[in-house]
């Protein structure tokens, strides 16, 4: 018997006023645990695509569910439901989805791995600006069966796809558990014990992710807007957050717990480019190069400085919410040698095309020389110029020396080589924090429990 993997990709389901990408899926699964056999071979996939795109939705993700099946009208039929289910979830939480989505499904029989086309379509959506001829032409070439189904453009294909495509199989992830409220709770303030964040925190913070911003007092791990999501814990493992999902002190009713396997706090979207000349708008991009100017900080709290390499001069921008890194940032001297990481916004008529700074990486720092007056070998007192090319003389004790020079000094620098981030709070979703460096993961899960990766309530 053959297994057929079925991959199915689905994007733009959310909108500002409501709905959620991660609820749809969640509620799908739902269904489909109560009524169908599925044999799922992996976690819900969460993908978060390149954060640089202007017309991404609220986190730019894009979640697929990887099952298998010895049936290809079964996983038509699959394929099939997560359409009329759709039609359904948009009208019950996102009715304005008119104006901002772009609820698109599509379907990969395959395995993901061994399609070189979709892995590079994947992989560029992380970093790079998709455009909807670039969708249509894969769509044309990928070989294996492949449908899709959109409600406006195809816009939200690129995250289906690049979902479908970038299966996290020799690439590093994390995992996020979310918890999701009912109904009659959407648009209320989220009743969630702060302490007990703390002290979650404080238990966890070791195996978790960014779950409270201790300078501003704030919790991480809520967030703000009227979706569906009442809290969500990133980490390494999905027992860890279970664990640390226990100390919490919820006060309402939950309707589902689901844990996705993710790209977030991976630094996925850092396309590592070889000189300025490949800075163009929209990309995501890491890149080494030598300060150029001095950095300042203008009116607002932002801070300003240009880097260089052979080919060209590029801005950098750090702006005020991340807070001490511009404290950091600003010890920056012309020639120092470093790494800057960001999105690339592009020209307007106010400013040029420039970097937003995420972190940086000093490489090396050039030394501070000055050049000092000698001190009088007879006396010990500060030399000054006897005149051009007459060496210098002592005031106190009137010693004179052409042979004498200036003495050259190496002032410190208050600045280290070394990696430097933002605070929490200023994290997007795709950062990896530094915490991270050295933990990646570079194979499928060893552990894989499908059974327990959704909790209904």
């Amino acid at each position: 018997m053959i297994l057929l993997i079925i991959n199915i990709g689905f994007d733009s389901i959310d909108t500002p006023k409501g709905g959620c990408t991660t609820h749809f899926v969640s509620l799908l699964l739902k269904e489909w645990i109560k009524k169908k056999n599925i044999d799922l071979i992996d976690y819900p996939n969460l993908i978060r695509l390149n954060p640089a795109i202007p017309w991404k939705t609220r986190g730019n993700g894009a979640v697929a569910l990887r099952l298998k099946t010895s049936d290809e009208n079964k996983a038509i039929d699959y394929y099939e439901d997560a359409i009329v289910f759709l039609d359904s979830y948009l009208k019950e939480y996102s009715k304005n989805w008119t104006e901002h989505g772009d609820p698109s499904i599509s379907i990969y029989i395959g395995d993901p791995v061994e399609n070189k086309l979709l892995k590079w379509f994947s992989e560029k959506s992380l970093y790079d600006y998709i455009t909807i001829d670039l969708v249509e032409k894969i769509l044309d070439k990928i070989n294996g069966l492949t449908k899709y189904f959109f409600l406006k453009s195809k816009r939200g294909l690129i995250g289906c796809l690049s979902s479908i495509g970038y299966r996290m199989i020799n690439t590093d992830y994390t995992y996020e558990l979310i918890v999701y409220r009912r109904e009659e709770y959407f648009g209320t303030n989220r009743r969630v014990d702060v302490n007990s964040i703390l002290l979650m925190d404080k238990l966890f913070s070791d195996n978790t992710i960014l779950n409270y911003d201790y300078e501003k007092n704030r919790p991480l791990i809520i967030p703000h807007g009227p979706d569906p999501v009442l809290l969500g814990i990133r980490g390494e493992e999905p027992d860890t957050l279970f664990k640390a999902l226990s100390v919490l002190k919820i006060e309402e009713p939950l309707s589902l717990i689901v844990v996705f396997r993710t790209n977030q706090h991976t630094d996925a979207h850092l396309k590592k480019i070889n000189d300025l000349r490949e800075v163009y708008p929209y990309r995501s991009v890491r890149v080494e190069a030598t300060v150029y100017s001095k950095p300042i900080r203008l009116i607002g709290g932002h801070v300003f400085f240009q880097v260089s390499d052979n080919y060209r001069v590029v801005d950098i921008m750090v702006y005020e919410p991340t807070g001490y890194l511009r404290n950091i940032v600003e010890k920056l001297n012309p020639g120092d040698y470093v790494e800057v990481m960001g999105s690339v916004r592009p020209p307007s008529f106010k400013h040029d095309m420039c970097i937003n700074l995420e972190k940086i990486h000093v490489i090396d720092v050039k030394p501070i020389i000055v050049y000092e007056n000698p001190k009088c070998p007879k006396c010990g007192t500060r030399m000054t110029s006897a005149g051009r090319k007459k060496g210098f003389k002592c005031t106190h004790c009137k010693y004179r020396s052409k042979e004498i020079g200036k003495v050259v000094k190496v002032i410190e620098r208050d600045l280290k080589p070394g990696w430097y981030e933002p605070p929490p709070r200023a994290f997007k979703h795709l950062m990896k924090p530094l915490k991270r460096f050295n933990r990646e993961k570079n194979s499928f899960p060893t552990v894989f429990k499908p059974i327990d990766f959704i909790v209904i309530h």
